[in-house]
């Protein structure tokens, strides 16, 4: 069919209005039933193959499952069908990275740079892969790089902070763990961090603060 106005895609109307009904329903199971909605998304991937978001939200449950390999291989469906779909390539880098598969992921996140250089997500993900296999300094230089284009990330802080604490970089450390806690007081383990640092640093009466705010927010 070729693509109009109403339907860019070229898919029909009544077909467009089954694929929103399959995604709705899929959504609305993710909630409470994970199982099901892989189903169920996989039922909407089979009507509509190039549907992007339920393909994402299909590969996000699957690592939600401790799945990642599958989720994985619905990436790759999608890759090979849309090789320039970023958000296929920065997800399937994470999923390498997790699976420790560090040349594919980083296969990946370069290309997705290459198509869009300003993209956070790719940058943090590309910083991810250099912080597991050890490059603290490179990881720094993709952290800040995320940072640039999404300066409210806590997590690029949080991991910005442990790379810089590797380099014995205690205050610029110091300055991102407290960026990391001001975006997202609520994770005990960016605290812990925090409390290593002002040890290292001398300021035993601020690490003592510091961790008692973890063991509450850990309590909580």
């Amino acid at each position: 069919m070729t693509p109009t106005r109403d339907h860019p895609t070229g898919v029909s109307a009544p077909a467009a209005g089954v694929a929103t009904q399959l995604f709705d329903r899929a959504a609305l199971l993710a909630r409470s039933e994970p199982s099901e909605a892989v189903a169920a998304y996989r039922e909407l991937l089979e009507a509509e193959p190039d549907h992007i978001e339920g393909r994402l939200q299909l590969a996000w449950l699957h690592e939600g499952l401790e799945e990642p390999g599958a989720a994985v291989d619905v990436l790759s469906e999608g890759l090979r069908r849309a090789p320039d779909q970023t958000e296929f390539l920065v997800l399937r880098g994470h999923l390498c990275g997790r699976l420790r598969q560090y040349d594919a992921a980083e296969t990946d996140l370069r290309r997705a740079l290459r198509l869009h250089p300003s993209h956070a997500p790719a940058h943090f993900e590309l910083g991810l892969l250099w912080w597991r296999k050890g490059r603290a300094q490179d990881a720094v230089s993709q952290f800040r790089r995320s940072l640039e284009f999404q300066p409210d990330q806590p997590r690029a802080y949080y991991y910005l902070g442990d790379a810089l604490y590797q380099l014995d970089d205690l205050p610029n450390a110091q300055a991102a763990l407290e960026r990391a806690v001001q975006l997202d007081p609520t994770a005990p383990g960016v605290y812990h961090l925090f409390g290593r640092i002002l040890d290292k640093l001398g300021q035993p009466e601020a690490a003592h603060e510091i961790y008692r705010r973890a063991r509450e927010r850990a309590s909580r």
